[in-house]
Order: C-alpha cells, then sequence, then structure tokens
C-alpha cells in the first residue's frame, strides 16, 4: 500500500476556455452544413449496402415533412412522439418537426414481446405526459399503434412517415415557417425509469448546441474527420453524440442500424476500414460483442489505422475489455491510445468529461478496503485483487461545464474523498416536463445532483458507481459493477447481463448480497458448474461471497434504451418473486408463444 498524499484540494473543477457556438439553433447549424458542406450521411441498410443522403437533401426533406405537419395541424410547442428506426426517415422527421415549430420527442421501438406490459405502459405515459399531439411511426409497427390509437390526445394526430412524403403539401399552399429561438425546446429525452415511470428531460436548441460543440473542442474534431454510429437515433448518444454532433462539425457520417450490429460486429470494423473512419463511439460491451464475435481468420481484411477515438460511454469502462480489444485488433494496425472513456447524462444533454487526448485511458489501482469502508482513495501497489480496485478515469469538464464532489450534507469535498458527482453547465436541462419535484431534487442551486458517485484525482474524475445501488454489507460499500465485472469472467454467463444487489435479511439483520445473471446454458449439472464458480470467483477476488446466485433466461435483466443495467428494477422483480429461473424455461416459451399469437390475431383486425 501507498500512502496517500494529504487531500486539502477542492474537488471542484471548472474549464475556463473561451468558446463561441457557430449556431444559435439547430436549424440554421443544418442550413450552414447544406450550404458550406453537403456531403453528409452514409446510412448502410440491413445487407451493409450504402445510401448517400446530403445535408442539402435532409434539409429539403425536413422541410417537405414540416409543411405537411403544419398542413395537418401543428402548432408551435406541440409535442411529436417519434418511433422510427435509425435510418433517413428518422433524421427528415426529427428536422421536419423542430422546422415547423415543434418539439420532438423520440422513443424506442419495442425489442421483441419481453416486457411487453411494461414496455407498453412506459410508452402510453411518456404520450400522455408530453401531451403529445402528433405520433409518427411506420408500417411495421401497427401491432404496437393499434393499441395507441384511442389514446385521446392523439386520435387526429396518428401518422406514418411514408404517408409524410408521398403527400407532399403543394408548394402554392406552403405556409411560413415560424421562428424558432435558441432557448426553444429542440428535445424532451424520456429517461428510462426504473422503479418509477420515465421522465423527460427538456433540452433546448442552445443546451445541444453547447453540449455539442464541447464534444468536437474536446475530440479535436475537423472537418476531415469521418464518423459511425450503429447506436440508435431515439436516444442521445446515437442522436446528439453521432447524428447531431457530424451535423454541426461539418463531418460525414457512416450510420449503420443497431440492428446489423448486433447480427454482424463484423461491419462495424469492416465500414471503419471502408471509409477511412477516424471516429466511433460504443457502449463498453460493443467492443467486448467485437472480441467475442469476429474470427480471428476475418481480421486480415480489416484495416484500422484511421480510426484516431474510439469514444467508450453509457456503462462502466471495463479496462479488461479495452485490453482484450486491444490485443485482438492490434495486428489490423489499431492504435494502443485509441480508447476515450467518457462520463454523460440525459439531463446535461449528453457529455460532461472528456480525458485530454495526449493521455486518452488513465487507468489507477486504489486500496479496495479504504474505498470502501472510508469513502476515501488511496493508492495501491498490490496485486491481490482482494485488496485493490482498479478504476478508469473519465477526464476533465468540457468547456463552460463545472464538476464538484459533494458530501451527504452537500458540503464540497476535497480531491480523494468519494461524494456525489455534481454538474453546472450550460448543457443542463431547464427541467424535468411538468415534474417540478423532480426537477428540484435534482438541480439544486443550479447544480445537477447526478446520483453517481465518484472522486477527483489530480484533476481528473473518476466514477466509482451509484449512489442508490452502492450495496453495503459487513460495514463495507460494495460496488455492484464490481461483482457482476467478476461474475461475468465464468464461462456460461452472458457478458453485460448480471445485475447485483443487496436485500435485507430480517432474520439476520444484516443485508444479503444477491446476484442475478443471465445464460443461456440448460443442463442442470452445468447450471450448478456455473453458480459453484461464481460463487467461488467473487470470494477469493473480493473476500466476500454472494448469499443467492439467481440463473436466468436471457432478456431477463431490465435494462435503459442504452443497454444500462437498471439494479433497481431488477430488485424489485426480485422481492416480488417474478424472476424466471433457468429451469422454468419451457414457461417462457409458452407466454412468448401466447402472446405472439394474440400480436398476429391483433395485427389482421387492424388490417380489415
Amino acid at each position: 500500500m501507498n500512502a496517500a498524499p494529504v487531500a486539502n484540494k477542492a474537488a471542484h473543477l471548472k474549464n475556463h476556455s473561451r468558446y463561441e457556438l457557430k449556431a444559435q439553433t439547430l436549424i440554421e447549424s443544418l442550413e450552414k452544413r447544406a450550404g458550406l458542406k453537403p456531403e453528409f450521411l452514409i446510412f448502410m441498410d440491413l445487407k451493409n449496402k450504402e445510401t448517400r443522403v446530403s445535408a442539402l437533401e435532409v434539409l429539403e426533406k425536413a422541410r417537405s415533412a414540416a409543411q405537411y405537419l403544419m398542413a395537418r395541424g401543428l402548432k408551435q410547442g406541440d409535442k411529436v412522439v417519434i418511433m422510427l428506426p435509425t435510418g433517413q426517415n428518422f433524421a427528415y422527421i426529427y428536422f421536419g418537426v423542430i422546422i415547423a415549430g415543434g418539439v420532438p420527442v423520440p422513443v424506442s421501438q419495442p425489442a421483441g414481446t419481453n416486457n411487453l406490459a411494461k414496455y407498453l405502459d412506459n410508452l402510453t405515459h411518456i404520450i400522455h405526459d408530453c401531451e403529445a399531439r402528433f405520433f409518427i411511426t411506420y408500417d411495421k409497427i401497427k401491432l404496437i399503434a393499434g393499441s395507441l390509437m384511442n389514446i385521446s390526445n392523439l386520435v387526429n394526430g396518428f401518422l406514418f412517415d411514408e404517408e409524410i412524403f408521398a403527400n407532399p403539401v403543394p408548394a402554392e399552399h406552403h405556409r411560413k415557417f415560424p421562428v424558432v429561438r435558441t432557448d426553444d425546446l429542440a428535445l424532451i429525452q424520456y429517461t428510462s425509469g426504473t422503479t418509477g415511470k420515465p421522465k423527460g428531460v427538456m433540452l433546448s436548441h442552445r443546451n445541444l448546441l453547447h453540449n455539442i460543440h464541447g464534444i468536437g473542442v474536446a475530440s479535436a474534431m475537423t472537418d476531415s474527420d469521418v464518423g459511425i454510429s450503429w447506436l440508435p437515433m431515439y436516444h442521445d448518444m446515437g442522436l446528439i453524440g453521432g447524428f447531431l454532433s457530424t451535423m454541426y462539425w461539418n463531418i460525414s457520417l457512416v450510420l449503420m442500424a443497431p440492428e446489423a450490429f448486433i447480427f454482424r460486429p463484423f461491419w462495424w470494423l469492416e465500414n471503419i476500414s471502408k471509409y477511412r473512419v477516424t471516429m466511433g463511439v460504443a457502449p463498453n460491451f460493443g467492443y467486448h460483442y467485437c472480441v467475442t464475435r469476429i474470427d480471428d481468420k476475418d481480421l486480415h481484411k480489416l484495416d484500422l489505422s484511421s480510426w484516431r477515438l474510439a469514444l467508450n460511454g453509457a456503462e462502466p469502462v471495463d479496462r479488461n475489455t479495452l485490453n482484450k480489444f486491444l490485443d485482438k485488433f492490434r495486428p489490423c494496425g489499431l492504435r494502443d491510445d485509441i480508447f476515450l472513456p467518457v462520463y454523460g447524462m440525459a439531463e446535461d444533454s449528453l457529455a460532461a468529461t472528456f480525458p485530454a487526448l495526449d493521455k486518452t485511458t488513465v487507468v489507477r489501482r486504489f486500496v479496495r478496503s479504504v474505498l470502501e469502508e472510508e469513502d476515501r482513495v488511496v493508492d495501491s501497489a498490490s496485486e491481490n485483487t482482494q485488496e485493490y480496485i482498479d478504476l478508469v478515469s473519465v477526464g476533465y469538464p468540457l468547456v463552460g461545464q463545472e464538476i464538484k464532489i459533494v458530501g451527504e450534507h452537500g458540503r464540497t469535498l476535497n480531491e480523494r474523498e468519494v461524494g456525489e458527482v455534481c454538474v453546472k453547465s450550460p448543457s443542463l436541462m431547464s427541467g424535468y416536463y411538468k415534474n417540478p419535484k423532480a426537477t428540484k431534487e435534482a438541480v439544486r442551486d443550479g447544480w445537477l445532483h447526478s446520483g453517481d458517485m465518484g472522486f477527483i484525482l489530480d484533476g481528473m474524475l473518476y466514477i466509482s458507481g451509484r449512489k442508490k445501488e452502492m450495496i453495503i454489507k459487513r460495514g463495507k460499500n460494495i460496488y455492484p459493477y464490481d461483482v457482476e465485472r467478476i461474475a461475468q469472467t465464468v464461462r456460461g454467463i452472458r457478458k453485460g447481463c448480471c445485475a447485483a444487489f443487496d436485500v435485507h435479511n430480517e432474520e439476520q439483520g444484516t443485508e444479503d448480497l444477491v446476484l442475478v445473471c443471465e445464460t443461456t446454458v440448460k443442463h442442470k449439472h452445468e447450471l450448478e458448474r456455473i453458480r459453484q464458480e461464481i460463487h467461488n470467483e467473487i470470494l477469493a477476488k473480493l473476500g466476500i461471497a454472494p448469499d443467492d446466485i439467481r440463473l436466468v433466461p436471457r432478456e431477463t435483466i431490465p435494462k435503459t434504451t442504452s443497454g444500462k443495467t437498471q439494479r433497481i428494477l431488477c430488485k424489485k422483480i426480485y422481492l416480488e418473486g417474478e424472476l424466471i429461473p433457468r429451469k422454468s424455461k419451457n414457461l417462457l416459451v409458452l407466454a412468448r408463444t401466447f402472446l405472439m399469437s394474440h400480436f398476429h390475431l391483433f395485427r389482421r383486425r387492424l388490417k380489415q
């Protein structure tokens, strides 16, 4: 163990760099892009075939959509729910809504039949909560659409994307577009609910442009860069970090469907090679997916030497995953300093901190017991996993942003002290839509209280876990991701599909450590082997063992739209006895078959 230096420096960082936004609204930004550099989007279909769309085409199609929406009665400030797959029409409709003066509310599409009741409940809540006047979707989603058509405020506002473009308003009937100002809403991004309902994060043109500008400055974007994204456009990471950022910074963007990446991750790296991509972004699981799903015999087809930055965000950054990705693809020309671990949240538009480009990945080792028991950090040189924990820095605040670490009573802590991460920024939301109580709880004196726990060391931010998800056992603060990371190393466990949480044990008056893991293994003896290995691995590396290990089928553990594990919701399901164990697979199949048969019946009724 190394002695910690005296921690007398306040854990408060501010980026004082001067900056000037390139536009006042997203519409102005698109108009400038169309005039300066029309080359923009390269859409890849589900067979990885390209369709090129210029910025001018996005602008013209968006204006056509805006005229159609205004002719259908859309008024300035009206909310428009958009449920469309990643593709050209999403881009046209998003800008069409804001050009017409409306407010886009993107939502995800249902992912199969699992948790469909919860999905529909959340979707209905969003439509009611944002007071949507219009709902725009596509033909293949009619089975979901039918169940929403009787929502009172949508009776006259249910539209399909193809009908918008198949029925353009004649030029002689065009109306004057409304004046859109910098403080008008450009997006309501609904955060995924845990135990409560989703909340609508209100973001203005100014908020989004400030964040996009900061992202570009921190990553040194130039118009010679080429971006790539397979993240869904309904989510902030795909919409803001991919689509809007590249538009603003005059960068070409290769845009893949999320399904294409899941179907064949090799296409992602193949497209990086083909289009000489310089910037890409993915959650941690995306990089792991490439390591496990891309065959070594295909590596000779890849040239990744153009790739200068691989942003890694939306979930904890796993050092082992980064190392495995580098080891596998280094022969393809991959740079060792390519990874850029980043931090942010929807309430701050998207991004809050980025590492420095001359030192992209900083990993520090700390004494586990001091971090868990005393909420402070001390450097460690140990090689014993019970004695240390490795954490990856997420860097420095973006331009115009501030970060500080606070204790329980709001006092600003010192460096090396663990507390709640707070953010102040022009990117910050104006609040949650129609939810002043939640807004007041989240934003106090101009500071967003993120709910994330972390600390500042040498001027850099480190994230250690979520405040509400911390597991307290035997007086130690156990970090859920630490437990999950170890469990995921056991053969048979799905990567990124574990949830650890504590449950109060009334009989013993203590907290039990519960671990839920997804697996595709079915055989009884193999399941027992997995449980025993998980138990042994966690005990050996953390010095503590789970009290209950549940092995469940794939897609059982609830996740947010960006793929984050919803531990609090998983705990709720566990306590209600609704987790389906691996041995009950036949019941799950029967339930899915029952649901699908009813959907097909419902679809036929819609066509009649």
